[in-house]
């Protein structure tokens, strides 16, 4: 006998398409036509290259080189002297940028119409941060400057400068993000050898005070360019009412996945400048390869913003932390010379400097789950576990290299050397980074069972 079957279909609305509909929404009362177009226009492209990108390369370049400074410190007075914390400085900046985030984001999502003076006091502290480190004397100075105040105004024009971006971008968010990420490796190209040449001409007193100019003048250019798309909202306390994604366990897998990688991801940036100077590499010459390290997390980072637009966030992710791994065991591993290092250096940034551009592909599919959160506030929540990996990757890395120093002689290659356990606590740090990828293969596996137990009892016709 035939099986009959009649179905009801009932169309259910796609979260992504309700979020990309929550974008587009314009002010009660305001015509569309009266905003700037997202997306497109060169109001939206002058926006994202001269406002983001600029600013970005300003803000996350001087920090992604600090690798120069630390070469530099450890090897001229009065840093020389007692250099031990030195590494602590570049995490330090990076930790709390990252870590003051998800306040930041919070504070500002809800207070929007302070966006703009809150841009203009963190770049005003940012630009003191760098006059203030060119007087320090003693390690701590530099914690306190270049560290701890730098990452917090530098944390407050990042979050106005994501939360705009993702007003300007909504169908092409991914590859924004990736060209906007971009402009930390940009920055990471050219500072790194521009201060190599200036701290051994100069100093670091007189290169540090050049560098508050200069970034001073290209920050208030940025800010011209640098607003809003659409009218501030009112502040809201159902603004905070958003959290609720912090209680689902994709946010928690995902979030370990972004530990994993940061405890990882910051290592070779600070210490291969002095780890070439064993294949006699010159100071200009482990710029040059830091310089290159940036200028691959470039096409990293706008190639990952791409892959996130097309793909599930999770083929990327297993792609890069496999990626980076890979890099880290083999390239740096068995590097002989520094040439080979310098193949690792580009391998490594190509994997490893996309990593951020994966976070609006993580936030769309905790959106899924919680409709109601804030793309921005999630960014900052994933950053603020990027802190936590790279405030502890300095110490850590520290206590590695002493411990290694007499324990890896009979290991080959670059594990032979007193950075051999650091070399394979990196690879494995970025292994476990892909995490995140359970996730999507729980999904699959529970989609599979929902169809066998669905059909398992019916017999349908060929």
């Amino acid at each position: 006998m035939d099986l009959h079957r009649s179905e009801l279909v009932v169309e259910t609305p796609d979260p992504e398409s309700i979020e990309l509909e929550n974008f587009r929404e314009e002010p009660r009362g305001v015509p569309a036509h009266a905003y700037p177009e997202p997306d497109r226009g060169k109001h939206a492209w002058l926006f994202l290259w001269i406002g983001c990108f600029l600013m970005i390369a300003l803000t996350w370049g001087f920090p992604f080189s600090y690798g120069v400074f630390q070469s530099y410190y450890s090897s001229h007075p009065p840093f020389s002297e007692n250099p031990e914390g030195l590494p602590a400085v570049g995490t330090t900046a990076l930790g709390v940028l990252y870590l003051s985030s998800p306040p930041a984001f919070i504070t500002l999502q809800r207070y929007q119409s302070y966006r703009r003076p809150a841009l203009i006091i963190g770049s005003i502290i940012t630009c003191l941060a760098v006059l203030a480190s060119a007087f320090a004397s003693k390690v701590w100075h530099l914690v306190l400057t270049q560290g701890v105040l730098y990452g917090l105004g530098a944390s407050v024009v990042n979050t106005v400068t994501i939360q705009f971006l993702n007003e300007w971008f909504i169908e092409r968010k991914g590859l924004a993000f990736g060209i906007q990420e971009s402009g930390a490796g940009m920055g990471g190209i050219i500072i790194p050898v521009l201060m190599t040449w200036g701290l051994e001409k100069y100093g670091h007193r007189t290169m540090l005070t050049a560098w508050f100019v200069a970034i001073t003048t290209f920050s208030i250019l940025s800010i011209c360019f640098l607003r809003e798309r659409v009218k501030p909202r009112a502040a809201s306390t159902s603004e905070l009412g958003t959290l609720g994604f912090l209680a689902t366990p994709i946010f928690a897998v995902l979030q370990a996945g972004n530990i994993f990688q940061a405890l990882g991801n910051f290592l070779p940036g600070i210490h291969l400048p002095t780890f070439a100077q064993k294949f006699g590499a010159s100071s200009l010459d482990a710029a040059g390869m830091l310089s290159l390290y940036n200028a691959a997390t470039v096409i990293g980072a706008i190639c990952t913003g791409y892959l996130v637009d097309r793909y599930h966030v999770s083929a990327t992710l297993l792609t890069l932390s496999l990626g980076a791994a890979a890099a880290v065991f083999f390239a740096w591993g068995f590097a002989a010379d520094f040439g080979a290092l310098c193949v690792f250096a580009f391998l490594y940034g190509v994997f490893a400097g996309g990593w951020s551009s994966t976070w609006v592909g993580i936030g769309l599919e905790i959106q899924k789950r919680s409709p109601h959160a804030d793309l921005g506030v999630l960014w900052g929540f994933a950053a603020a576990a990027r802190g936590v990996g790279s405030i502890a990757s300095g110490p850590i890395s520290e206590r590695l290299i002493a411990d290694g120093a007499d324990k890896t002689l009979w290991w080959p290659k670059s594990y032979g050397s007193s950075y051999g356990i650091l070399i394979l606590f990196n690879g494995i740090m970025l292994t476990l980074g892909g995490v995140g990828c359970a996730t999507r293969v729980y999904e699959v596996l529970k989609r599979i069972g929902h169809r066998h137990s669905e059909y398992g009892g019916i017999n349908l016709p060929p």
